[in-house]
């Protein structure tokens, strides 16, 4: 898959927002609980800000079933590779946009990209790649939060 064919159009990298949450402490003198609704927060906040770009797509149709997610692995950076095969379902070549969330064993979001392409050809599996912002370590898994097709 070339880098011509995806493009990422937002990226959201978490773990400024959760490290703290996870040890528990703050420079700010906020309890765990107060960083633990933060991070919260932040999540929320992530989540809207993907799907508010996925809504930028005027006229497109759901297409979350038309995208298969592969086994996550990792790159020479230690950054999450999760392979992904499109099949177009319409008669003609569309575009999709395509969010993958990255998860932790215990099911937490920790990182999530949004994927744009073009020209996928109808009845075709055309393969993609959605890759982390950064390095995650651990079990990591990754599922298709929303796909549309335009």
């Amino acid at each position: 898959m070339s880098g011509r064919r995806t493009r990422t159009i937002c990226a959201v990298s978490l773990m400024a927002v959760l490290a703290p949450a996870a040890v528990g402490c703050s420079d700010d003198g906020g309890t765990p609980s107060s960083e633990v609704s933060r991070a919260s927060a932040a999540i929320a906040s992530a989540r809207a800000s993907a799907q508010a770009e996925l809504d930028k797509i005027k006229g497109g149709s759901q297409a979350k079933g038309e995208v298969k997610v592969g086994r996550v692995s990792r790159d020479g950076t230690g950054r999450a590779v999760a392979p992904l095969t499109v099949t177009n379902g319409s008669k003609h070549p569309a575009g999709y946009a395509i969010e993958v969330n990255f998860r932790d064993a215990s099911g937490d979001l920790v990182d999530a990209v949004v994927l744009r392409l073009s020209k996928v050809p109808p009845d075709q599996p055309t393969p993609a790649t959605a890759r982390s912002h950064r390095k995650l370590t651990g079990r990591i898994t990754a599922n298709v939060g929303t796909a549309v097709r335009y």
